[in-house]
């Protein structure tokens, strides 16, 4: 099925049965799948022919919503993000999404504040939101590509049109004493 609007009845409904959405983030077309679903995660990573062993960036409607960070952690991520889709790399706790495959003890959040991707996450819970390709091909550009690499896979395409030029989010993570280290500028 393929809609124009990620607030869309249908994309609530295929997350809250554990299906896959493709839609436009606030970077690129992701796959996007229910960060609390096992069942979720399972298909996210046999679509995109991904090994378990890669983490995925869960997207959070807010800065609040990252878990972990101090307030002045934080703010230093906002401003940040007010200049460019970032991802923060920061150690959780083993009982935070369990499930979820992990790089050396972290998790990758990025939050999408003020906007209808927010307002979803608000209602579904964070998503998980590798890029919109299977493993070593381009990310898709449009949903015409995203269906040719997934078919049936992904229950519901979001068509936001072509993207072209999009950038990757930067990533951080925070060293001694709240210093900003990118690990992708």
């Amino acid at each position: 099925m393929i809609v124009n609007n990620i607030l869309d009845e249908s994309v609530k409904k295929a997350l809250a049965n554990n299906q896959l959405i493709v839609a436009k983030t606030d970077t690129i077309y992701g796959i996007l799948a229910r960060a609390d679903s096992v069942e979720s995660m399972k298909k996210l990573y046999e679509a995109k022919q991904r090994s378990l062993e890669q983490s995925s960036i869960i997207l959070v409607a807010d800065v609040s919503s990252i878990p972990g960070l101090t307030s002045q952690q934080r703010k230093i991520y906002q401003e940040l993000s007010n200049h460019r889709p970032t991802t923060i790399a920061i150690h959780v706790s083993d009982s935070f999404l369990p499930h979820l495959p992990r790089s050396n003890g972290t998790l990758a959040f990025r939050a999408v504040p003020n906007s209808p991707l927010a307002s979803l996450i608000k209602s579904t819970g964070c998503l998980l939101a590798p890029s919109a390709n299977p493993k070593d091909l381009p990310p898709a550009r449009n949903i015409t590509e995203a269906i040719e690499y997934f078919g049936e896979t992904v229950a519901v395409y979001v068509d936001s049109g072509e993207i072209s030029g999009a950038k990757p989010s930067q990533i951080i993570a925070f060293g001694d004493e709240n210093q900003v280290v990118y690990i992708r500028k």
